[in-house]
């Protein structure tokens, strides 16, 4: 079963190895265990993960300000890819952000990342800009995607998301 938490300093440590397992097999530069336990505690961050069955399948983490959403991080372990565990973790940030008040998500994404890029598109992101060179360790420009939260969840109905997946 699909159950959706909340990071915090108690329950970090558990899921650490397993954070940093994913963050390494998905990511050219990855975050480190002090990026990770460096947003528990910020008021502006909101860190979820996904466990299925007690074993960490995923984890975002956004921060909230000034009205609007930013996506800071995402990924899923590689056998847990393609089976929904990437859009619940979206849609909390969707439901986060507009509980709070938000009323844009904005995030960056690699050209090069051809499924994430499908994925938030199909969630209603658009391509609205880009920062040249904006991956260090590439030189990779970044994409530059947003979405209304008020439009989002029409999106999501329309791709078959109803949320209701997970705890």
């Amino acid at each position: 079963m699909n159950c959706l938490a909340t990071v915090t300093r108690k329950n970090f440590p558990r899921f650490q190895n397993d954070l940093l397992a994913i963050e390494n097999s998905s990511f050219p530069s990855p975050w480190n265990a002090l990026s990770f336990s460096s947003e528990i505690d910020r008021e502006i961050s909101h860190f979820w993960i996904v466990t299925i069955d007690d074993v960490l399948a995923g984890y975002i983490c956004f921060w909230i300000f000034a009205g609007e959403v930013h996506l800071l991080n995402v990924a899923v372990e590689k056998d847990c890819r393609r089976k929904g565990v990437a859009r619940q973790l979206l849609s909390k940030m969707f439901d986060v952000g507009k509980c709070k008040g938000a009323e844009t998500a904005w995030l960056e994404v690699r050209p090069s990342n051809l499924a994430a890029r499908s994925l938030y598109q199909k969630l209603g992101f658009r391509e609205v800009g880009r920062r040249l060179r904006y991956y260090t360790d590439t030189s990779e420009d970044a994409i530059i995607m947003s979405v209304a939260l008020k439009e989002n969840r029409k999106n999501e109905r329309q791709n078959g998301y109803n949320g209701d997946q997970g705890h």
